[in-house]
């Protein structure tokens, strides 16, 4: 016989657990969907990402885009760009032949004048902290002091030109420091200059370019000295035989120092036509040579060498000198004025 009804609810207990099966396969496969689309990627992309956020952070194209990202980016986004980049302002330039203050020659000029009139206070300044100089109690800085005697000596030039016309001219030559600032003053400026030795050459060099310069202006350091005043100091110690003797009494660097930059000054005059006394340094310039090159006490003998070698090709030698020393053209030849050679290895460091 037919046993209908176990079949039946066979098949109803197996139809109600359809539903359920399948509702629980769609729930597997969204959470499967979830968790596919929500989990981070693998290490190696995730630093790449890490790479590209950092390029894009510092403002460098990203390692991973390709040209066709970049051109579709552009493309895209430039009338963004153009909104967010700032204004361009045309700066005016400077008219041709005309330079800035920041690299000007106005800008180097005050430059250099305040690099001189440092140093050249800061000698003065040490000078005020000596014992020895302190022991002649001056009643002055050391820079007011010596600045004082400088304008009475350039106030009070000696006799250059026919020194030897009377006797009286010569003897007041001969005694012209003296007379002028006293000989307690020689005493000082002679004790300086031996206690100071090291730095003599280096306070010559500033002086110098003080006052053949641009005129500096600088309260550290006011000082002014016309070349034209100077002149007549250098044509002193070069051209009359009061200064010569006087030089010659002095010890030797002093003497060479003196020699060099008195020449150097008549240069400068001869640059601006204003050598009045006629100081021919043809002759001159090889003997200042000789006597630095047989000399050993001279830090910086080589620089002075130098430019007297330069100076010596931009006055050429006379084919005579005379036996006093000075060229002259008409006289009987007694000396070849052959420029002296200068021999390398020669010199040495004094």
């Amino acid at each position: 016989m037919e046993r209908p009804e176990p079949e039946q609810s066979s098949r109803a207990k197996k139809s109600s657990l359809v539903p359920i099966i399948l509702v629980s396969l769609f729930l597997c496969a969204t959470l499967a969907g979830l968790w596919l689309f929500l989990a981070p990627s693998n290490p190696l992309e995730r630093s790449a990402n890490r790479q590209d956020q950092a390029a894009q952070a510092m403002g460098k194209p990203s390692a991973s885009s390709t040209p066709t990202q970049k051109a579709a980016t552009t493309t895209d986004n430039s009338s963004t760009e153009n909104d967010a980049t700032a204004p361009i302002v045309d700066h005016p330039k400077p008219p041709a032949g005309e330079t800035t203050p920041a690299t000007g020659q106005p800008e180097e000029k005050v430059q250099r004048c305040k690099a001189l009139a440092a140093r050249l206070h800061g000698f003065f300044s040490l000078l005020d902290n000596e014992e020895y100089f302190r022991q002649f109690k001056v009643g002055l800085p050391a820079q007011q002091y010596f600045l004082k005697l400088a304008k009475k000596l350039l106030s009070n030039p000696p006799v250059v030109s026919r020194e030897t016309d009377d006797l009286y001219t010569m003897l007041k030559n001969m005694a012209h420091f003296f007379r002028v600032i006293g000989g307690r003053n020689i005493t000082i400026i002679k004790t300086i200059l031996d206690r100071e030795r090291d730095t003599v050459e280096d306070v010559a060099a500033d002086l110098y370019q003080w006052t053949t310069g641009p005129e500096c202006d600088e309260p550290e350091f006011s000082f002014h000295a016309p070349i034209e005043q100077l002149y007549e100091y250098a044509g002193f110690f070069l051209n009359s035989i009061s200064g010569r003797s006087y030089l010659f009494r002095r010890d030797s660097r002093s003497r060479l120092l003196v020699n060099y930059y008195a020449i150097l000054l008549v240069n400068e005059a001869n640059k601006e036509g204003d050598n009045r006394y006629g100081i021919d340094l043809r002759a001159l310039i090889p003997r200042a040579i000789d006597e630095i090159e047989h000399s050993n006490q001279l830090i910086y003998k080589e620089k002075y060498l130098d430019t007297l070698y330069g100076l010596m090709e931009k006055y050429p030698q006379k084919s005579t000198i005379s036996r006093s020393g000075v060229p002259d053209d008409s006289g009987p030849e007694w000396k070849k004025a052959d420029p002296p050679v200068r021999k390398a290895g020669s010199l040495h460091q004094g």
